[in-house]
């Protein structure tokens, strides 16, 4: 079957988050910066829309169940991941997504023990609060979080997920810690406190004794996207056998340029 592909490249990465017909948010971005990258990704919508909520007008909506589970089935129907390493999931348009994506993700796994999930829950952020449902935002903790490998919640989301409050460093590392204890190996906090106001930190636990802090100078911009534009060059750079602490580096460090307009991904 595999012959009707004009890219005959394995599958490295499955990535299940927003898709917009103009915007570089989701998968418009995560999936560029992972092809950019040098593999080939599936980009799989979980909602479908005209473009950011945040113009006065946006058209679509999430993508029915019945869609996304016959697309995931489809995927493995094709036996298109036999050399995938990444499910990477984002943005959730309904809690019952967290569900069918969990239960795929298992199956996939038992056929393709190579797997790994690296979940982002998209679901706020500290200058707007929820931009998912309450039921949305409880999902990922219901349905996904024990099975990801990877985790990169930003400091308003952890709070959320841990029921904690985070004032510094010492407070993130301590609520990734308490994630860590429902399932994923790492977790990288992004947005994490800095000591100087002007920058912003992306925190990597790795276990409780090995913590890495990486700040960047902070960027003044009301453009969307960061979390995914560093997600998609994390997945990346994990594909090209980057360390983790390495991968977490340059992305920090390419999410920076893109927000400052001078990264060549969106230059040329």
């Amino acid at each position: 079957m595999s012959g009707f592909e004009l890219d005959t490249r394995p599958v490295a990465a499955v990535v299940l988050s927003s898709q917009l017909a103009y915007g570089a948010v989701g998968n418009n971005v995560i999936a560029r910066m992972i092809e950019r990258a040098g593999h080939r990704t599936v980009a799989v919508p979980t909602v479908l829309l005209s473009n950011l909520p945040h113009y006065p007008t946006v058209s679509g909506g999430a993508i029915s169940d019945q869609w996304l589970s016959g697309i995931l089935t489809d995927l493995l129907n094709r036996e298109a991941l036999t050399q995938a390493r990444y499910v990477v999931v984002g943005y959730l348009g309904s809690p019952s997504q967290a569900r069918i994506i969990a239960q795929w993700f298992l199956a996939a796994r038992d056929r393709y023990p190579q797997l790994r999930l690296i979940l982002d829950t998209a679901f706020g952020d500290s200058d707007v609060g929820l931009y998912a449902s309450e039921e949305v935002a409880a999902s990922y903790g219901e349905y996904l979080i024990e099975h990801a490998w990877l985790m990169t919640p930003n400091a308003f989301e952890l709070e959320l997920l841990t029921e904690s409050k985070i004032h510094d460093e010492q407070d993130a590392a301590n609520a990734a810690l308490d994630l860590m204890d429902a399932g994923p190996a790492h977790v990288i906090v992004t947005s994490a406190p800095t000591e100087d106001a002007d920058f912003i930190g992306c925190l990597l636990v790795l276990d409780e004794e090995n913590l890495e802090q990486f700040d960047t100078g902070r960027v003044q911009t009301e453009a969307k996207g960061a979390g995914d534009c560093f997600l998609g060059m994390l997945t990346g750079a994990l594909l090209n056998d980057v360390s983790l602490i390495d991968a977490v580096a340059q992305a920090v460090a390419g999410t920076s340029e893109a927000l400052s307009g001078v990264h060549p991904a969106f230059t040329e």
